[in-house]
Parts: structure tokens; C-alpha cells; sequence
């Protein structure tokens, strides 16, 4: 997957090569449009984003930058471009999760190259859809990578594995569940996405092997 800057007069030239892989279709608008349910079609409209792409230095490692975006309700479109939404603060109110301005200053700081794109949105009801499934598809994700080290820690802990080490890995899933549980209830408002089943999947998996650990 990659981004493509096209101009308007080429749009209908590339996507008649493109239109069999199902692309994203965004556009720059002049006014900031506020994200909106469609009770008659059951869809959220996402409303205004802005576009992060970046360069890092290659001294830089990824996992830094991985682990800078945990806190941030955004969208992946594919390597080093993001999408976030331009009403941050409407659901965000004490400011406490990382939005496209937080980012963009992190790339600055870790001496990266930045271009941001405010005021996008996508051009069709079929790009729409397909943001939400990827806000869908990328946090089901991060949930499930919580979950299977959790699982993973438990049966350190129940083999008898290095105690300390152990303590120290759940304390890391700790901060990104805490991290992931701020996300998930950004989308819930952003998007009206239910992640209940998820979120219960998760709570139950950090339970069970925090009650092990803590025995020990």
C-alpha cells in the first residue's frame, strides 16, 4: 500500500489503473467539516483529518515511534503516513492523547522530516467506509497483541520463569492497556464504534495473569 498526491485533472486516469485494488480516496476541502452519525445509512461520516507523513533519521528506531503512537487515535494509510482527526479536542477534552500537531512536533524533535495535509476528508462513501473498517481492523489489532503477551506472561509465570522479569514485562501491557483503553473510547465517540467484546477480551486477559504474578 503507498500514498499518492494526485492532481484533480489526472484522478479519473489513475484510478481507472487503480480501481481494482479498492483504493482510499481522499480530497482537500476549504472549511473544517465536524464528524456526523447517519442514522439512516447506520455510518459515521469522519469528518476533517490531517495527513502526517514523515521521514525518520535511520539512527532512529522504529519502535520508538511505534511506541510514541500508543497513544494516538489515528489512522494508519501506510508506512510513515497517518491520518488523524482534525476535531481532536471534541473528543479529547483534557488533551492527554497524541494528535497530528503532538506528532508531527515528536518527528521535528527526533530531527525527521514532516508534511502535514489538513482539512481532508474522504471523497467518497465507499473511502469512508474503508477508513472505518481500518480504524476497526488496526485497533482489533493492538488489542490482540496486548492479549497474546498477556497469555504469553502467564505461562511464564505459571512454568516458574524469572519473577522480576515477568513484573516488568506486565508492567509495560499495563501502561498500553491504560494507553489503548483512552484510544478506544476516542473511536467510541469519534466514530460511534462499539469495542465492548474487545475491551472485556482484554481486561480478562490482563486479570487472569496479573492474579498469577501477584501470588508469587
Amino acid at each position: 500500500r503507498s500514498f499518492w498526491e494526485i492532481k484533480e485533472e489526472k484522478i479519473n486516469k489513475v484510478l481507472k489503473v487503480l480501481e481494482k485494488n479498492q483504493p482510499i480516496l481522499l480530497k482537500r476541502v476549504r472549511e473544517l467539516r465536524k464528524p456526523r452519525f447517519v442514522k439512516a445509512r447506520g455510518v459515521s461520516e469522519l469528518g476533517s483529518l490531517v495527513i502526517v507523513m514523515y521521514a525518520a533519521p535511520k539512527e532512529v528506531k522504529r519502535e520508538r515511534i511505534k511506541n510514541f503512537l500508543i497513544r494516538a487515535p489515528c489512522i494508519r494509510l501506510c508506512r510513515s503516513v497517518y491520518a488523524f482527526s482534525q476535531n481532536h479536542l471534541l473528543f479529547d477534552k483534557k488533551n492527554e492523547l497524541v494528535d497530528a500537531f503532538k506528532f508531527s512536533t515528536f518527528i521535528r524533535g527526533i530531527q525527521g522530516h514532516v508534511k502535514v495535509i489538513p482539512r481532508v476528508v474522504a471523497a467518497t462513501a465507499g473511502s469512508n467506509e474503508r477508513l472505518l473498517q481500518e480504524i476497526r481492523r488496526q485497533t482489533e489489532g493492538k488489542v490482540s497483541d496486548i492479549i497474546e503477551n498477556c497469555k504469553e506472561l502467564y505461562r511464564k509465570a505459571v512454568n516458574g520463569d524469572d519473577a522480576a522479569s515477568i513484573r516488568s514485562s506486565l508492567s509495560k501491557n499495563k501502561k498500553r492497556l491504560l494507553a489503548l483503553k483512552k484510544v478506544v473510547t476516542f473511536h467510541e465517540k469519534w466514530v460511534k464504534m462499539d469495542f465492548s467484546r474487545s475491551s472485556m477480551r482484554l481486561y480478562k486477559a490482563f486479570k487472569k495473569v496479573s492474579s498469577v504474578v501477584n501470588r508469587k
